[in-house]
């Protein structure tokens, strides 16, 4: 069997198209008086090790007008953040490299104000509450539903002022 590695090159946010078609991962086009208006889809960084739960969550967030970056542990995700703006974070707990609470820590301490929603199938050693003192968000009990996925998501980003698309 084998595995297939997730590579997402960065897009190009500060390019704007403004000739022919729009797909999902441009920015949004708006034209004024002879100006261009850019709006830039609300963007999230997902950070797990299993490539089938990157692969659904991508394709979802993708179809709900997000621009996604994938990353298969902390250190990746931590890259991932050094060269691209993301508005928010799904992050996995357990993973190998650099498990989520590391990659929460090192996120607080690097001063990324970036909401955060931990997404795990059990916490071990911290509870929700825990979680939350140490800047998270949210959290998300593995496995949840595509809806309650979307809520979550609507929630976090109408915080910040961002309007996702239906």
């Amino acid at each position: 069997m084998t595995q297939r590695t997730f590579y997402r090159p960065p897009t190009s946010l500060e390019k704007v198209r403004t000739l022919g078609h729009k797909t999902k991962s441009d920015p949004q086009v708006e034209m004024k008086d002879d100006s261009v208006t850019t709006t830039l889809l609300p963007s999230i960084l997902v950070v797990d090790d299993d490539p089938s739960v990157l692969e659904m969550l991508h394709d979802a967030l993708d179809l709900w007008g997000f621009d996604v970056f994938l990353a298969k542990n902390g250190r990746e995700g931590l890259h991932v953040l050094a060269t691209q703006k993301v508005d928010g974070i799904l992050l996995d707990m357990d993973m190998p490299v650099m498990g989520g609470l590391t990659m929460l820590d090192e996120l607080r301490w690097l001063g990324y104000p970036t909401p955060v929603v931990i997404m795990s199938g059990g916490v071990k050693r911290l509870s929700q509450r825990e979680l939350m003192n140490e800047g998270a968000q949210g959290f998300m009990s593995k496995p949840f539903s595509l809806s309650f996925l979307r809520d979550v998501c609507t929630t976090i980003f109408a915080k910040q002022g961002v309007a996702l698309h239906d």
